[in-house]
């Protein structure tokens, strides 16, 4: 007979070695290893502490650094943190945790901490140069983690000393480039160490070739090997081909710009006016959840709106194809956090790009681009691996919302008055010596004018003023413009007299706000899709004389226009005439006629009657609620809801998800209980909510509220519970509860009568594994990682007034302060609304 063991718990002999201390360390992490496998990572992480407990090693820094690991797995990044600590302790030299560490941090939102855990491997370990391969990775991380925090001069020169080391990386080398057309220090191309300048060519990123090359084969290229380097090809269609027999189109949106973006500035209005009996529209999305006004609005007019964060390609890919989605419209395109596998995968039938990537992106499966005559003319087909869906008039949408706030007066900007004020709100990348040179030789030639500019970065600044001063222009004459919220950016457009365009790289969401704010704009066409793109606005416009087609021609009519106010005036004031009725900002014409569009190429199956039978994983859905009847507690935690949340998880059932979504109609809503009811949620998760497997929690994770009715004190480690919120989160995430005070004057009147007994519903809850004060609550949330910003106490009856003189007086005796105690023995609940910090 043989027995088999439990595969979720180590064997008795592994546990009683470690207790007497003679386990060997290779035997621990094999076991070890073994649980995680099987899904027992809390086993794993006792016999580690058994293992520390009980042996004396030299080695030992490497059981901390392995039960580091082991905590993360389960969340508990704090112990985490405190592993890793104990391990650089016994062994100051061990980079591979100082590196951990430092990673751990940055997850943690600790950037500060992340370069601090990381510059001191470079100052406190001697030997680092023996390991080459971790020096350069410490390099890297600090690099690339400064230049997220915009401390761009430190990251340039951070990779700058990783390449000298190992000059054969050409992720750093990308990086480094794209860093030194942000700080505009020309030439780019500055060949040292062993990096030739053909290598800086070869690894320029596709986006970042945009701005530094204006030969459309050259954009070409620099697309396709990014698609030949990270891309796969060898995957099978998912959609079929004939396509579906849905009467209405079903349009997917791809993107991570589904935020404060200026993929959302442009597209806002679009998800808002699609007309309904022709289209059916679903975003799938991974984007950062910013809690913006823009966001709210983009999210609450998609009807569908799916996150894809934690998927992978394939699972993103097959997301797609069960929704039976018609078209697929990629609004992301090469750049930053580009998923082009998704898209490789075809799984939707049509496929194609547009706003996201204003150049052509290679990307096998995608069928189209939305382009117009003259952004993409004839000639330039060759250079692109999609074919053109030209609009009738231009290729980008705009929205008419937008506000713009009161007048400015030149003085509070700090422009001069009665002087030609140039401007140039562009990013500083699309900056490039030769259109630099023709806007120092304009200033020279308009006596007493300057350019407004946006630099944020001290350093680029210094860059621009230097080279400004080499060619003979004042620097003072530059001015940088200090970043403002959206209104005020675009009211400050009026204080300029004429906006002067980059190239190869054109303004786009960046000329449409001038134009709709009343400035004129001037631009150089070249020979790509985005040195076309301003050109495109000014025909859609009305403005086709501002258009050149050499930087001379733009020189010399940047002079004429700033020598002849007259004429400039004639041109501002046909742009005030035209703008609402021009093809450019005619939203509803321009959303019937993209429609018209996607439907001259969705494919439908020949023969086959169309129907509105419904999305098949929306079949079932839940039908938006009425607000139904409230409790005087649910009411107020609705009250501490913001309005926009469109993803909300309730602990412990679906109270509040009728009335939520009554508010929010296309909010989604998952209840998590082990049995939970059929009602008003989305979605059910039924589980233990402290059982949550990995799966489960990733289907969670882009919840931006959590809600506690009364449940928070249920969990058997609300501690735990709450720091896999915060870990798990794909953004900001906020929590809203209900919890019962356990200082309350009546609890502790049975406490001190011998009369506490748990109940079936009563005080205290047979249900309640913690008791909570205010002040122990508003700690576990501290600890856990977040802060409260609301805070309702809910009274009930009031105690008899000796009562609360012996609460008095028992505070004072235990040196407490005795008004406070009675403040805190009132209520008999608190509702809340804390937020990740």
């Amino acid at each position: 007979m043989s027995v088999t063991a439990n595969p979720t718990s180590p064997s008795d002999a592994m546990f009683r070695q470690a207790e007497r201390g003679v386990l060997p360390l290779g035997e621990l992490f094999g076991g070890a290893q073994t649980l995680i496998d099987q899904g027992a990572p809390q086993q794993a992480v006792r016999l580690y502490e058994t293992w520390l407990a009980h042996t004396q090693s030299p080695l030992a820094y490497a059981v901390w650094f392995n039960l580091a690991i082991a905590h993360s797995g389960i969340g508990n990044d704090v112990q985490a943190e405190g592993d890793y600590l104990k391990a650089i302790a016994l062994n100051p030299g061990f980079i591979e945790a100082r590196l951990n560490l430092g990673t751990l941090y940055e997850r943690l939102g600790r950037p500060d901490d992340a370069l601090a855990t990381w510059n001191a491997i470079l100052a406190e370990v001697a030997d680092l140069p023996a390991s080459p391969v971790l020096h350069v990775q410490t390099l890297n991380n600090i690099g690339r983690l400064l230049e997220i925090r915009k401390r761009l001069p430190e990251a340039e020169a951070m990779l700058a000393r990783s390449l000298e080391l190992q000059p054969d990386q050409p992720n750093a080398i990308t990086h480094w480039v794209h860093l030194r057309q942000k700080l505009c220090r020309w030439p780019v191309y500055q060949p040292f160490g062993g990096v030739t300048v053909e290598a800086m060519q070869r690894c320029t990123s596709a986006l970042a070739t945009l701005g530094a090359s204006a030969d459309p084969a050259g954009q070409l290229a620099a697309s396709q090997r990014f698609i030949d380097e990270k891309v796969r090809r060898d995957v099978p269609a998912l959609a079929d081909p004939a396509g579906y027999p849905h009467k209405r189109i079903r349009i997917g949106y791809l993107s991570s710009d589904l935020c404060s973006h200026a993929v959302s500035i442009l597209t806002a209005e679009l998800y808002e006016l699609h007309d309904r009996s022709r289209v059916e529209v679903y975003a799938f999305s991974w984007s950062r959840e910013d809690n913006s006004p823009l966001r709210a609005r983009v999210v609450g007019a998609m009807d569908h709106y799916i996150r894809i964060d934690r998927m992978t390609d394939e699972e993103a890919a097959r997301c797609i194809r069960a929704h039976e989605i018609d078209i697929l419209v990629d609004l992301h395109g090469l750049t930053l956090g580009a998923r082009a596998d998704i898209l490789c995968w075809r799984p939707a039938p049509v496929q194609l790009t547009w706003l996201g990537f204003p150049g052509p992106t290679a990307i096998p499966g995608v069928d189209y681009v939305v382009a117009d005559a003259f952004v993409l003319p004839p000639e330039l087909e060759p250079y692109f691996t999609e074919k053109p869906l030209r609009m009738p008039h231009t290729f980008q949408i705009n929205d008419r919302q937008r506000a713009i706030g009161p007048r400015l007066e030149r003085a509070g900007a700090g422009l001069p008055e009665g002087r030609f004020v140039f401007c140039s709100f562009n990013s500083n990348f699309k900056f490039t010596p030769d259109v630099f040179a023709a806007w120092m030789r304009i200033l020279r030639r308009v006596p007493e004018s300057v350019l407004w500019i946006v630099a944020d970065v001290p350093d680029t600044r210094e860059n621009l003023v230097r080279e400004a001063e080499a060619q003979g222009v004042d620097g003072s004459r530059l001015l940088f413009a200090a970043r403002v919220p959206p209104a005020e950016y675009l009211a400050r457009f009026a204080l300029a007299d004429l906006f002067l365009d980059t190239a190869p790289f054109n303004a786009g969401t960046t000329a449409s706000d001038a134009l709709w704010a009343g400035l004129p704009v001037l631009t150089w066409a070249g020979r790509t899709f985005c040195s076309r793109m301003a050109g495109s606005l000014l025909h859609a416009v009305g403005l086709p004389e501002l258009v050149t087609h050499s930087l001379e021609a733009y020189e010399e009519l940047a002079v004429a226009l700033a020598s002849d106010p007259a004429r400039l005036g004639e041109l501002r004031q046909r742009l005030a005439e035209n703008r609402d009725s021009s093809p450019l900002f005619d939203t509803p014409r321009f959303v019937r006629d993209y429609e018209d569009l996607l439907a001259g190429v969705v494919k439908r199956p020949a023969g086959v009657p169309l129907n509105d039978e419904p999305d098949p994983i929306r079949l079932h859905a839940v039908p938006d609620p009425a607000p139904g009847q409230l409790s005087i507690q649910q009411d107020s935690m609705l009250a501490l809801m913001r309005a926009g949340m469109h993803s909300v998880v309730e602990v412990g059932g679906a109270s509040l998800a009728q009335a939520w979504r009554a508010r929010q109609p296309n909010s989604h809503f998952t209840a998590i209980a082990p049995a939970p009811e059929a009602g008003w949620s989305t979605a059910s998760i039924a589980a233990d909510p402290e059982s949550l497997d990995e799966q489960q929690w990733q289907q969670v994770a882009p919840a931006q509220c959590w809600l506690f009715p009364e449940t928070l004190e249920r969990l058997r480690d609300p501690w735990a519970f709450l720091q896999r919120v915060r870990r798990q989160a794909l953004g900001g995430v906020e929590l809203v509860a209900c919890v019962n005070n356990s200082q309350n004057w009546l609890v502790q009147s049975l406490l001190a009568s011998g009369n506490l007994h748990y109940q079936q519903s009563g005080v205290p809850d047979r249900r309640t594994l913690h008791l909570f004060t205010r002040a122990s609550l508003a700690e576990m949330l501290r600890e856990c990682g977040f802060a409260i910003v609301e805070m309702t106490a809910v009274n009930a009856h009031q105690p008899d007034p000796a009562v609360l003189a012996a609460l008095r007086n028992f505070a004072a005796a235990t040196g407490a302060d005795p008004a406070l105690a009675e403040q805190d023995a009132l209520p008999y609940q608190y509702l809340l609304r804390a937020v990740a910090v």
